[in-house]
């Protein structure tokens, strides 16, 4: 089975106000299965945001490849079925609101592909619910904390019954509170739904959750691998400009200082439970 995200080589260049070339991604080479939880991370300008937007099109290679289920994104022919394969969520929630109504938000996006309207009430309906925001359907969304809105912005990508979706930093603009409630949403669709999910964060603590992570480094993969594999590498998370999740750097001084702590421990039960052995 072909992977639903395909990249070879792949590198987007601009050119700055005094025509400098600027390398944003550079030969870049990757592929997200159907199901997986990729995070990516990287210090601001490592290219993540960048490599994110080419995931639904929104931005074309200027060198190499990338493959939507199959679709090479750099034709137009193909641009509308891969928007409708990967959703994009982004970092203000306010921007991908359109309407006065949430149902009628969730509702827009079927609406502008021509969904017919027997399907969409079920399909509003059910990405509602998939959120937990059913409640606040007649609501008028910039009532809603910064978590609703952004769950809100969630559930019209999922209206849209994408294979994948690219959340773009969705937790920047929110308190503690909103975060744990996207985080566990974003959870809820991959766990539950299958859905395919990509996951732009600075905040280690959410990277944790993957199942793959991917570090970049001015344009470029840095490290990638597991949550496991990446953050019991200490000291090049620490030089890549990177903070180390708690429990992964005590878990490395502690080896250091020759306790027998296993080499992938990086949560707290991890943590925990190899003490206690």
């Amino acid at each position: 089975m072909k992977p639903i995200i395909e990249v070879e080589n792949l590198s987007h260049i601009y050119y700055d106000s005094q025509n400098r070339e600027i390398r944003a991604l550079d030969g870049v080479n990757l592929s997200v299965e159907q199901g997986e939880f990729v995070a990516i991370i990287g210090t601001n300008g490592s290219g993540k945001s960048t490599l994110a937007r080419h995931f639904n099109a929104l931005l074309c290679p200027t060198e190499g490849t990338c493959l939507i289920n199959g679709l090479d994104s750099s034709l137009e022919e193909n641009l509308w079925d891969i928007r409708q394969t990967v959703g994009m969520v982004f970092q203000n929630p306010d921007n991908q609101i359109v309407a006065a109504i949430v149902e009628e938000d969730v509702a827009f996006g079927p609406e502008n592909i021509g969904v017919p309207q027997a399907e969409i009430r079920p399909r509003v309906e059910a990405a509602l619910a998939v959120v937990n925001m059913t409640e606040y359907a007649k609501h008028a969304p910039h009532l809603l904390s910064g978590g609703q809105k952004q769950r809100v912005a969630i559930a019209g990508v999922l209206a849209l019954l994408p294979k994948c979706i690219v959340l773009d930093e969705p937790t920047a603009m929110l308190d503690p509170k909103g975060r744990k409630e996207i985080v566990a949403t974003v959870k809820k669709l991959n766990k539950e739904k299958n859905i395919t999910v990509v996951y732009i964060t600075h905040k280690m603590e959410e990277a944790l959750m993957a199942d793959k992570i991917i570090v970049m480094k001015q344009g470029k993969i840095a490290l990638q691998g597991t949550p496991g594999e990446v953050f019991s590498r200490v000291e090049k998370i620490k030089e890549l400009g990177l903070e180390v999740p708690i429990a992964a750097e005590v878990a490395a001084e502690l080896r250091a200082g020759g306790h027998r702590i296993p080499e992938k421990t990086i949560t707290p039960e991890e943590l925990a439970e190899a003490l206690c052995q």
